[in-house]
């Protein structure tokens, strides 16, 4: 365990000096990544535009909620399937915020091949791609298939990602060391994540023993973590709690398609804590009902029927704030290629 704790520092760290020494050495760098878009832009040609293109769709947000779903069958235990929705947000929502504090201009020595909105460091697309294929890679290694099978799929995880980053450069929409470090933050994240699904989806840890043995006892400290451990435990144990979070993932990458407003994410996100509060008082009071009254009793029925119902309004005004949201979103976006 501490082997492997030392190595998951490694692994975070190492990328992320690397990554803050691209971000503060930008200037320096320029005269180079102009230089490796001028190159590829040589090899332009129109089978060649359309092939990266194609590759480039591979970190679309709907694409990887396509693949999310794919994996969700595939992988048939349902504790991983939590994960796998929370790591299509995290992917599709990297680089919020990045570009902005760099705010690199998009690559002008060279023609644009597709439209692009917003700054160029780091790349958004490179990304997305590392992080959603890096966890599918990580799922692979952990599964069940035997030694061929993981090597080819990995294989073309790796070289999803690669294409992702390369189509990028060849599209003229951003440089060399974009792609880099959205490969290195993503790393950074794929350290920590898998490192947190390894400990509490796999070994089944508990952060408060974990804190007790420590000598952190009464902290407030130990009491987020009781509150982190509840949260873990009713998505390994409720159902209910992972098709929350797949709606959460899935209203996460249409906000972000169709472009909201920054007080309609607040509204969204005040959304996904109601419902999934809700969802975790139902899971206690049921919990607390079975231990008391294990043998059927209406008033057991009552309970949890009322506490049932309690989630069941909170979710349908969240889907009816939702429809309010983006209905008009996707009949302007319809409009708008009907013209």
């Amino acid at each position: 365990m501490r082997i492997r704790f030392q190595w998951t520092w490694l692994l975070t760290l190492l990328p992320a000096a690397a990554f803050a020494l691209l971000a503060l050495n930008l200037p320096l760098v320029q005269p180079l990544d102009e230089a490796v878009s001028l190159y590829i832009q040589g090899w332009r040609n129109t089978p060649l535009t359309d092939v990266m293109r194609v590759c480039s769709q591979l970190a679309h947000p709907l694409v990887l909620v396509v693949f999310s779903f794919v994996l969700v069958f595939a992988v048939r235990q349902r504790r991983h399937w939590a994960p796998i929705f929370t790591n299509l947000a995290i992917s599709v929502m990297l680089n919020l915020g990045l570009k902005e504090v760099f705010a690199r201009p998009r690559p002008m020595v060279v023609s644009r091949l597709v439209l692009e909105r917003g700054f160029s460091f780091p790349s958004g697309h490179s990304m997305a791609a590392a992080a959603f294929y890096g966890f599918a890679i990580y799922l692979i290694r952990r599964s069940g298939l035997n030694r061929a099978a993981k090597r080819l799929l990995t294989l073309l995880c790796l070289v999803a990602i690669a294409l992702v980053g390369f189509s990028r450069i060849y599209l003229g929409v951003h440089y060399l060391t974009d792609v880099l470090a959205g490969y290195l933050i993503s790393a950074v994240y794929l350290a920590i994540f898998t490192g947190f699904v390894s400990a509490y989806f796999y070994e089944d840890l508990s952060l408060s023993d974990r804190l007790y043995d420590v000598g952190a006892r009464g902290s407030l400290v130990q009491s987020f973590a009781h509150a982190i451990d509840g949260i873990i435990s009713g998505l390994k144990a409720e159902r209910n709690m992972v098709i929350h979070f797949a709606a959460m993932a899935l209203v996460t990458v249409f906000a972000l398609v169709l472009q909201c407003s920054t007080w309609e994410w607040c509204v969204l996100i005040a959304l996904f804590g109601l419902v999934t509060a809700a969802e975790l008082i139902n899971t206690a009071i049921e919990s607390a009902v079975n231990l008391v009254s294990p043998q059927p009793h209406p008033q057991a029925k009552l309970a949890k029927d009322t506490a049932a119902g309690a989630v069941l309004m909170t979710a349908a005004a969240a889907f009816v704030i939702g429809l309010i949201i983006f209905v008009p979103k996707v009949w302007s976006l319809v409009q708008r290629s009907l013209l």
